[in-house]
């Protein structure tokens, strides 16, 4: 009989999930698997297609976001719009044939286990109101991050005239209709959602004042790397093409080939973080933020290791014109050096107030925010705020009322933040939020992971899904497993990954990579080709790397992709500075550290037999 799965949710993770399941025969000797998808809107897409607003576009690149063997065309713009990427999802849909395996307004509302083991998928459809069970022997939870609004606690709320959720806003046009001498504005949250919020009320005609408020501060951080005009004219005519930062760190002695004890270490994360302290202060004009003079996050917080940085500078020029000062000697000069095109955005007089968290709404509609001690919240103070609408950019709360139990959730998936150990039967995919990178290939990894461990349990003696030693992956071009430090880290009482589910993308990544034996050897590597080669080691971890070897192995596919559009932008420099700076220093650093750590590991291994021979050998001393 053969295996029945049944996928919660036809997002990028659900639609991933149907595609490896669907056609996991091909790479391994079992018969098909059935799978069923069953997606509670009336389309695919999930939040792409249904919690989208006016002038959106994706905040990691299309290089990064694509999956390992389903492009984006090479004419598309390296950030695309939601409405391109459901029509990506659509063509996908379409090349996998996952069609017939997807039932859309049919919402699972209850997961149970069966009394012979399995469980029973209930689902209710809403087209006729029907309900019916589903029995398989897995289940993989890819409902999405991004579905239930948090509505925060504000003391008065209702008190003012209109509360949206940013889930529910959609446009400028539900600004225009604001009635008031003065039409104001507050956007509660100060992540990417909420500076592309900020900037569209900001840039809305009628509206007069604009509040962005925030709980500890915020990082607002380009997601192209910064291509200044040097000395007044050198990139003035456009010499450097703007590369995407999540394509541009070396995973060559990042990733690859780092000696746990050094990637474990603080050593890379304290590197990176001055690294970005430097850039923002000599390019950005701020240490705190990208041309941020406001809001800024505790220093004590502020560290790549532990925050999520708003890849949106949309709103940046209007929430720093308030506190923008004649530029001093020293400035000019950096400006002369290096000038960045923000500086040129004309606000027409329009300007983003900062505010701390709201605290309340009193009986008359004025807001009150918390007394922080920040130079915004003494600002604020002296100011009346009575909002006419109220935007809470506040994300989404992860709930699953149809487990019970004994199901779980993803913050009990101690495999990976795959599944549980006790039961491989049931994943959840897509539910981890790398801080600098997208969600979307990570569920990708995370669903070859999962798929492959589950095939393993179903069918061990199956060639190509015995469990080889960790050591001794099946692919001899594949590098042995090992663990890494892939979660961010707790600051000053606040852990990312416990709230959550912050990881490093490129780490984590990697680290599903080695644990199915599909992180490829560099000697395998380097016989593929300059091009292959130096995408490999220049560029970020993108899933087609690890589709060059191992369980999912798709080489062909793989090697055009690397030679191909991923070449194309790992070969872009992003400008002089940010080469050295982001390349060539971390990898000359950290490679001639992990030669010499390598180097003596081996030295160790070599002599180790000798010395145990010798202890053996030796007569016990009188």
């Amino acid at each position: 009989m053969p295996l029945r799965v049944a996928v919660v949710g036809a997002g990028p993770a659900g639609l991933a999930t149907a595609r490896y399941l669907k056609w996991a025969h091909l790479y391994f000797a079992i018969e098909p698997v059935e799978v069923r998808v069953f997606e509670a809107e009336e389309d695919i897409g999930g939040t792409f297609k249904y919690r989208v607003y006016e002038d959106a576009e994706l905040v990691s690149s299309k290089y990064l976001t694509a999956f390992s063997d389903h492009r984006l065309p090479r004419d598309a713009p390296d950030y695309v719009t939601p409405e391109r990427y459901v029509q990506y999802l659509n063509e996908y849909c379409d090349r996998f044939e996952l069609r017939r395996h997807i039932e859309c307004s049919s919402k699972v509302t209850r997961v149970r286990r069966a009394e012979n083991g399995g469980h029973i998928v209930t689902v209710t459809r809403s087209t006729d109101g029907t309900t019916v069970d589903y029995a398989c022997d897995a289940v993989a939870v890819c409902s999405g991050l991004n579905v239930e609004p948090r509505i925060p606690p504000i003391e008065g709320l209702e008190k003012v005239p209109k509360v949206l959720h940013s889930s529910q806003f959609k446009s400028r046009d539900q600004l225009r209709d604001i009635k008031s001498e003065k039409p104001t504005v507050v956007v509660v949250g100060a992540g990417e959602t909420g500076q592309d919020l900020g900037q569209l009320a900001a840039t809305t005609e009628n509206v007069q004042h604009v509040v962005m408020c925030h709980r500890d501060g915020f990082v607002v951080a380009p997601k192209t790397a910064p291509a200044p005009v040097m000395f007044g004219f050198w990139g003035r005519g456009g010499d450097i093409k703007e590369k995407p930062v999540d394509c541009s760190t070396a995973s060559l002695f990042d990733t690859a080939y780092v000696p746990p004890k050094l990637q474990s270490s603080q050593l890379l994360w304290d590197f990176y973080n001055r690294q970005i302290d430097v850039t923002f202060s000599l390019i950005g004009g701020a240490a705190v933020g990208w041309d941020q003079l406001v809001g800024g996050m505790p220093r004590e917080r502020m560290h790549i290791d532990h925050f999520f940085p708003a890849k949106s500078t949309r709103a940046i020029p209007y929430l720093s014109a308030p506190w923008r000062r004649p530029p001093s000697t020293v400035e000019r000069i950096r400006r002369f050096l290096f000038y960045i095109k923000e500086y040129d955005v004309d606000t027409k007089g329009r300007y983003i107030d900062v505010a701390p968290w709201p605290e309340y709404v009193d009986d008359d509609g004025v807001m009150h925010f918390r007394e922080t001690g920040r130079p915004e919240s003494e600002k604020m103070r002296r100011t009346v705020v009575k909002p006419d609408v109220v935007v809470l950019a506040t994300g989404y709360t992860r709930r699953f009322p149809f487990l019970d139990d004994s199901y779980g959730t993803p913050d009990t998936a101690d495999v990976r933040a795959v599944y549980h150990s006790n039961d491989v039967s049931v994943g959840f995919i897509g539910f981890v939020r790398p801080n600098l990178g997208a969600i979307p290939t990570l569920a990708e990894m995370q669903t070859q992971f999962w798929v492959l461990r589950l095939l393993q349990s179903k069918y061990p003696d199956v060639p190509g899904l015995k469990t080889p030693p960790r050591d001794s992956p099946l692919d001899p071009n594949a590098l042995p497993g090992y663990d890494m430090d892939w979660k961010l880290h707790p600051r000053c009482g606040r852990d990312p990954w416990a709230e959550k589910r912050g990881v490093d993308h490129d780490s984590y990544a990697y680290q599903l990579a080695l644990d199915m034996g599909a992180a490829p050897r560099v000697s395998y590597v380097a016989s593929k080709g300059f091009r292959a080669f130096y995408t490999w080691a220049m560029g970020s971890n993108f899933n087609a790397k690890f589709r060059l070897v191992g369980p999912w192995k798709n080489e062909e596919e793989s090697l055009r992709i690397m030679r191909g559009e991923l070449f194309d932008v790992v070969k872009q420099s992003g400008g002089l500075l940010y080469l050295f700076s982001n390349t060539v220093i971390p990898l000359c650093m950290f490679g001639t550290m992990s030669v010499v750590i390598h180097s003596w590991d081996w030295t160790k291994g070599v002599f180790s037999p000798w010395r145990r021979r010798e202890a053996r050998i030796r007569l016990p001393e009188c």
